[in-house]
């Protein structure tokens, strides 16, 4: 009995078996927190997901038109339902949330910010935050654990706006052009994977900005400077226009171009001059002239003044063979200068400064191949706005935006292609154009 007394063996394990009970509740209370960690990470998807999709909602809210009715707020709460995060007595469709364990609960909280971090915007914040029962904490006198995350997301404005634009096509640079827009950019509202595309890498490209809805294809070096995938098209200011319906008009008589009035209601069809003509026309002194089949000018002629050009539907308009295309956008247009389906304050007041429309025709049929092809190595400056809404456009040559007095001109169109060597340049350009600049959400905290 002595000797068992005495006895050392077994004596490591008994004191390592006392020193494993505090070792087995750090570690277990190690666990606990490693959940916290793993729900502090869901909450986090969640508020990122809430901010983003309400700021994205606020930003379509803020345009023209959204195909979805529901206000920011509900939009931020039902994506933060996606990520299992409910308010009490809230559903939304698609919503992961299930009923919660006894003593859980959830909370959702989104809100609008005119700034964060002292720099005005337009911000959305959400924080969303679990509340569960202490466990093995409750040792260091925790009852309940609180886990919560904030996310903001703020509406991002482009600082300068484009004045290239295309509405349903792509912008495409093939070739050698030379884009010279550094206050001004291009954007394409196609959603196609290539509504911006480069082919070739010989381009120098100085643009302000450079955005589309959909995707860009070409050389990295060139898209990577590119923001694609935008969440909202760019607002068409010139849509009143679209509607129009001109009726039929008689042919100009002669071969000289003439300008619409009361006395010569008519339209001026296949229009032609060339080098074997009997010279370039007069300045054109601010008449609004309607152009039906093909307006050419080829063989180093030249049409300049101030002046609006408007192609009827089926119109094309070609410049080449080192001719010339100097015009400016008629500052304002009379009523007597048009007919009658043109001549309301809404729709007259936006030919201001505007020098080409090509009217869309309803039967969208005859609205191609109708394209603006100004190329070869004539020299072609627009002074003002040119919206081609049914028209593919090619650049080749020298074409230059611009309006008097130094405001930004805009090109609007289908779509848009500067090929070969052309030279775009709107280096006059400031930021103040009609078209909007591109807007995105962009998470900031």
């Amino acid at each position: 009995m002595r000797s068992l007394l005495r006895s050392r063996r077994g004596s490591a394990a008994f004191a390592t078996v006392i020193a494993l009970v505090p070792l087995i509740g750090v570690v277990a209370l190690g666990g606990e927190a490693g959940s916290w960690y793993v729900t502090r990470q869901h909450a986090q998807n969640a508020a990122d997901a809430a901010a983003y999709s309400g700021a994205v909602q606020q930003l379509c809210l803020s345009g023209s038109s959204c195909a979805v009715s529901q206000t920011w707020d509900y939009r931020a709460k039902q994506s933060a339902a996606h990520n299992a995060f409910c308010n009490a007595g809230t559903s939304y469709p698609g919503s992961k949330c299930v009923t919660s364990p006894a003593g859980v609960s959830h909370s959702v909280q989104v809100a609008s910010l005119g700034s964060w971090k002292g720099i005005a915007g337009t911000y959305i914040q959400a924080t969303v935050s679990q509340q569960q029962p202490a466990y093995l904490a409750r040792v260091l006198g925790l009852s309940t654990v609180n886990i919560a995350a904030t996310a903001v997301a703020k509406v991002q404005i482009i600082e300068k706006p484009p004045c290239v634009l295309a509405l349903t096509g792509s912008v495409s640079f093939q070739g050698s052009p030379n884009i010279n827009a550094p206050n001004c950019g291009m954007a394409s509202n196609s959603m196609a994977n290539d509504a911006i595309n480069f082919t070739g890498g010989g381009m120098s490209m100085n643009l302000g900005s450079l955005t589309s809805v959909g995707g860009c294809t070409g050389a990295a070096s060139f898209c990577n400077t590119a923001l694609t995938y935008m969440p909202a098209p760019i607002p068409n200011p010139f849509s009143a226009l679209d509607a129009v319906t001109i009726p039929t008009l008689a042919k100009c008589s002669g071969s000289a171009l003439t300008a619409y009035s009361a006395a010569t209601p008519c339209r001026n069809d296949k229009f032609k001059l060339t080098g074997n003509a009997s010279g370039s026309p007069p300045p054109l002194t601010g008449g609004v002239y309607f152009i039906s089949d093909t307006f050419t000018l080829s063989g180093g002629v030249s049409i300049s003044g101030t002046a609006l050009f408007i192609l009827l539907p089926g119109a094309s308009l070609k410049v080449t063979g080192n001719s010339s295309l100097n015009l400016t956008g008629n500052p304002s247009v009379a009523a007597s200068q048009l007919p009658s389906a043109l001549q309301s304050d809404a729709i007259r007041s936006l030919f201001a400064h505007m020098a080409l429309y090509k009217i869309t025709d309803p039967d969208t049929s005859k609205n191609g191949p109708n394209d603006v092809q100004l190329g070869g190595t004539s020299g072609i400056e627009l002074k003002g706005i040119m919206y081609l809404p049914s028209a593919n456009v090619t650049f080749q040559g020298n074409p230059t935006l611009d309006v008097t007095g130094g405001k930004c001109g805009e090109l609007i169109s289908k779509s848009v292609a500067f090929n070969g060597n052309a030279t775009f340049d709107t280096t006059g350009c400031p930021s103040q154009t009609k078209l909007v600049s591109s807007q995105y959400v962009q998470l900031v905290q």
